[in-house]
């Protein structure tokens, strides 16, 4: 809509005359200039929020931190600028265009996307950086120089040099910080990382607004002109209200994230607790609550690995049930697993505190012994000699057969100390490591010797 040169006098008859820049920036509206510190301090903490989570997110969640992270902190960013704005003092009512008022928004946005995009990446040089602060600092500077034209006020304006420059330095200094704040926090988690976050957002709230306030120095309209008169937007809407929405816009957006990531959080806690468990299952009897066969030989294979192993010296000592086949007979089996339950238990019972005991089979037992010819095993290996007695009842007898070998002089590897253990023995002799040496030809229960 074109306005006449009738019409535009009509008006500026109609208002006062703008001030001259100068004079303006001692007559600030300082409620609507904390306002806009306010909502700065708010874009700014979004950012940082939503960019310290990039890294290590990944495709439909990196989308997602990347779509909020953008649209809050660009929408932050314009929002400052127009309450800005409004805090200079007009004789005249201040109103704006409704289509380049939505560029200047738009233009803010996909700053922020792009600089939040290459600064989430996860590995960032140079040059991608220099490109991340470049972007953001050149939609700032759009947001702001278009917004302020989108007054589209009867006489164009004229540009201090000095402090159109300046703007611009800040623009690109406090993008380029913001980025970097961004880059550190990433690695960052708990209450400090927070509180580090916040006092980023204070510093970068600085920097912006400082770029916003020197922008307005930069570029002066003349007096007597006054905004055009088809503009859709009135300036009553760009102050306390949109800083009100924008303030209330960011903080929900920020409690409903916070509570996402927490709740995140927790599900993933619980995923690791359930990994865990079901991990702590493979290795776990789910009869005796012992550790089952895969156990022993991972705490085999642990020690056995380390670099002073000969200086540690352990036995194995093994213990199988000879008539389990006749204990089991005509029992269920929830009654079985009750027996062997027993059984175990009242088995732990003849142990020191330092064995491993573990359940390698249906009727047999390991006990990994460390140390096994220190002193503190001698009451232990007396009561494995008169298990048969100790163990069972006269109704329901237990008896016994047992091996043993020792490291190293019986073997260096699992298999070959597992197979020597295997070997019966009376249980007499248990404990009794005494000339103990390795045995090439070692023949198991049921094993013909091969010639």
């Amino acid at each position: 809509m074109q306005v006449s040169i009738e019409q535009q006098g009509n008006l500026a008859r109609s208002h006062t005359p703008i001030k001259g820049m100068n004079e303006m920036m001692s007559e600030y509206d300082l409620p609507l200039v904390a306002a806009s510190f306010l909502v700065a301090v708010l874009a700014a903490y979004a950012a940082l929020f939503f960019g310290a989570r990039l890294t290590n997110a990944k495709d439909r969640e990196r989308r997602k931190w990347l779509s909020a992270g953008a649209l809050l902190m660009g929408t932050g960013v314009w929002t400052m600028h127009f309450v800005g704005m409004r805090a200079m003092p007009m004789a005249v009512a201040m109103t704006f265009d409704v289509l380049m008022t939505a560029v200047s928004w738009l233009a803010a946005v996909v700053a922020s996307g792009i600089a939040l995009h290459i600064i989430g990446r996860e590995r960032l040089g140079a040059s991608l950086f220099t490109g991340a602060t470049l972007s953001m600092a050149g939609g700032t500077v759009v947001m702001h120089y278009l917004g302020m034209y989108a007054m589209r006020m009867s006489e164009p304006p004229t540009f201090n040099i000095g402090f159109l420059a300046v703007s611009i330095v800040i623009a690109v200094v406090a993008s380029g910080v913001a980025l970097a704040l961004c880059r550190k926090l990433q690695g960052m988690d708990g209450a400090g990382s927070l509180a580090i976050q916040f006092v980023a957002a204070l510093v970068m709230a600085a920097a912006i607004c400082g770029m916003h306030y020197t922008g307005m120095m930069a570029m002066i309209f003349p007096e007597g002109a006054v905004p055009a008169a088809d503009n859709g937007l009135r300036g009553d809407w760009m102050g306390i209200p949109l800083a009100v929405f924008c303030t209330a816009l960011l903080g929900v957006a920020l409690v409903v994230t916070v509570l996402d990531v927490k709740h995140q959080r927790d599900v993933a806690v619980l995923k690791a607790e359930e990994d865990q468990r079901v991990a702590e299952l493979a290795f776990v009897d789910t009869v005796t609550g012992l550790p089952n066969r895969s156990a022993l030989e991972e705490r085999l294979l642990d020690i056995l690995a380390r670099d002073n192993a000969g200086g540690n010296p352990f036995a194995l000592i093994y213990l199988d049930i000879a008539n389990f086949r006749e204990l089991s007979s005509g029992m269920g089996e929830e009654s079985l697993n009750a027996v062997v339950r027993e059984i175990s238990g009242a088995l732990q019972d003849q142990m020191s505190e330092q064995v491993f005991l573990a359940r390698y089979s249906a009727s047999a037992f390991f006990a990994l012994v460390p140390d096994h010819e220190g002193s503190q095993h001698a009451f232990m290996y007396k009561r494995l000699r008169q298990l048969d007695q100790r163990i069972g009842t006269p109704a329901m007898p237990v008896t016994w057969r047992a091996g043993q070998s020792a490291y190293p002089a019986t073997g260096n590897s699992t298999r070959k100390l597992v197979r020597a253990a295997m070997v019966p023995r009376d249980l007499k002799e248990i404990g009794q490591f005494t000339n103990m040496v390795t045995d090439p030809e070692l023949v198991l229960p049921g094993h013909k010797l091969h010639s």
